[in-house]
């Protein structure tokens, strides 16, 4: 998947308060005529800087900032991509990657942030999510809250480069980018003349909730080679068992979360689609892969693709094998 040109969203304000220090070229007669030219040094000052944020607030850093308490674990984990996971102090009861994460961080809440805990770190940044503009007065008396939710795999791109901006980590995290990309295009590429296969990807049981249009689970599909059967609706639908079965899905994905597992599926209402006849029930090896608003979605997009397609991928597809009921 081709990057955008640039991505203005990021670097929409970026003020930069240092002063510019040339010193002059100087030139000198040596010798025997020799010519010696003193190089020009140029030297910018970072800090303070203006980003605009995900919710449109233009968010004033007056230093690089060494002490980040992030309410999120897709913000954690975004840190971590570009090295700057040792400036964080602060995460939520949530966080998990990388597996040492908690080593040396204390827990500033769940999704419910605890302000005095945060006070207590001192910090010079707060990463969040929209959710916590609700608390953004009584954070902003603490430090500068930046807002990070991106909505798409060409937004977690400019959120990488967002967060490397402002921690002094924009060489990393281009490195990030290039990563994600080089990933996404070698899955595409293998795809790319396969047959999509009709897919339904099962969020909840009961009541069926399943994935639509602008979500990141829909993408992953679409990236995945896969046609998505709720592609004309938006968001998180509830949909009925009638409904599924008029689309017939001839592969269902589920994550362990899901509320039924690829087996029960065998006795349920959806045991006549083509997926479950055919054995192409599979189940994620995690949930955050895909729920998470971070680069690990590569992850989710390679499982998924591989559901889809395992021929590109050389390997051997695992069919789900239904158990004949006695009468």
């Amino acid at each position: 998947m081709k990057r955008l040109g640039t991505i203005a969203f990021l670097l929409a304000v970026v003020i930069i308060a240092g002063c510019v220090g040339q010193s002059p070229t100087t030139t000198q007669l040596e010798g025997n005529s020799t010519l010696k030219e003193e190089q020009t040094n140029t030297y910018v000052e970072r800090y303070p800087l203006t980003v605009k944020d995900f919710a449109g607030r233009e968010v004033s850093i007056e230093s690089e900032p060494m002490h980040i308490v992030s309410l999120a674990p897709s913000i954690t984990e975004t840190l971590y991509f570009i090295e700057a996971l040792d400036k964080v102090v602060g995460i939520t009861k949530w966080d998990n990657y990388p597996n040492n994460v908690h080593e040396g961080r204390i827990i500033v809440g769940d999704m419910e942030p605890n302000i005095e805990i945060i006070a207590s770190l001192k910090p010079d940044l707060i990463i969040g999510l929209k959710y916590h503009l609700k608390y953004i007065d009584q954070l902003e008396k603490i430090a500068p809250v930046l807002i990070v939710e991106p909505q798409s795999v060409e937004e977690i791109y400019e959120a990488v480069e967002l967060l490397g901006n402002v921690t002094n980590k924009e060489d990393q995290a281009q490195k990030a980018i290039m990563e994600m990309e080089e990933k996404i295009n070698n899955i595409q590429e293998k795809v790319k003349n396969k047959e999509k296969p009709r897919v339904l990807y099962i969020v909840w049981w009961n009541p069926l909730i399943t994935a639509g249009n602008g979500t990141f689970i829909g993408e992953l599909i679409t990236l995945g080679g896969g046609e998505n059967i709720f592609a004309d609706t938006q968001g998180w639908p509830q949909v009925s068992v009638e409904e599924v079965i008029a689309r017939n899905p001839e592969i269902i994905i589920l994550p362990p979360s899901a509320g039924i597992t690829a087996n029960e599926l065998c006795g349920s209402p959806l045991a006549n689609t083509d997926a479950v006849k055919n054995g192409r029930v599979y189940t994620l090896s995690s949930d955050d892969i895909v729920a998470r608003q971070s680069p690990r979605v590569v992850e989710g997009l390679e499982e998924i693709a591989r559901f889809l397609h395992p021929d590109a991928f050389n390997i051997e597809a695992q069919p789900l094998v239904c158990e004949a009921t006695s009468s």
